[in-house]
């Protein structure tokens, strides 16, 4: 009899019970399915990350995707000490944001220009982004844009082509342990925020070393465990938007982006063909 994998999955929006401009029930939907497909994978869901060292005790994998929640110092160090253990953290789209502060007043007297996906907030970095690896800045408006296999030879970048188009939100992020980082996906063809973005976040902190690329998938090794992030998979309905988008799946509804979904599976529950 083959032993059994444990999963634990966090979808959700903030406040408890919102959707934040998402379509969570798509995404956990996606996301089970997925984890169905490996019969010996057994999966618990919760909407953040209230006791969570109650669900990933016994977990090879934890997969998040939410926008609004995150993990506080005490719930973080309970998943740094897991990582350490063997566990593998899959963090999808919003799972780099997380507690956002009202801007400050610009001391040149010039109004506020809002930060897009924040309004006139900005992200506050935390023990939970330096658990993830990952803390988002910004993202232009929904577009099309070419995603590039930064690295072809690792399990979660298997079966994709060198390169491949999806029209999603661009999101902007900082690698935050760049030396221990394997940057996975990348693309080249969004434009750089706006100046005030980037005043507020002290530079682009997007770009990578190469000066034009930004990192849109990545892993990075912990202990005994790891993390992966990937930054697109934005969706959502006109009932979660007031009309002003119709039905947006964007990359889910793309090959390359389920296969993505696949290769992390493998890499997160270690069953990998």
């Amino acid at each position: 009899m083959a032993t059994p994998i444990r999963a634990h999955v966090i979808v959700g929006g903030f406040p408890p019970g919102q959707h934040q401009g998402h379509d969570m029930d798509y995404a956990r939907l996606r996301i089970l399915s997925a984890l169905q497909a490996e019969e010996r994978v057994h999966t618990t869901v919760g909407g953040d990350f209230t006791d969570v060292h109650r669900w990933i005790a016994d977990c090879q994998l934890l997969v998040t995707y939410v926008a609004g929640p995150y993990a506080d110092d005490q719930q973080t160090g309970v998943l740094r000490d897991w990582l350490a253990d063997g566990g593998r953290w899959l963090g999808l789209h919003g799972s780099s944001g997380g507690k956002a502060t009202r801007l400050p007043e610009r001391e040149d007297g010039k109004p506020l220009v809002p930060t897009p996906g924040l309004g006139y907030r900005r992200l506050v970095k935390t023990s939970y982004h330096d658990a993830l690896g990952s803390y988002f800045m910004t993202h232009p408006p929904i577009q099309e844009f070419q995603v590039d296999v930064a690295d072809d030879g690792h399990v979660l970048t298997q079966k994709l082509p060198a390169s491949f188009r999806i029209t999603d939100e661009p999101y902007m992020v900082q690698v935050v342990h760049p030396d221990e980082t394997r940057v996975l996906l990348s693309t080249s063809e969004v434009d750089p925020p706006p100046p005030e973005t980037q005043e507020l976040y002290g530079g682009d902190l997007s770009l990578l070393p190469d000066g034009r690329s930004r990192a849109l998938g990545f892993v990075r090794e912990v202990g005994k465990g790891g993390v992966a992030y990937f930054a697109p998979g934005h969706c959502s309905t006109p009932l979660l938007t007031e009309g002003r988008m119709g039905l947006f799946r964007g990359p889910w509804e793309t090959d390359a982006y389920g296969q993505l979904i696949e290769n992390a599976v493998a890499w997160g529950t270690g069953v990998e063909g």
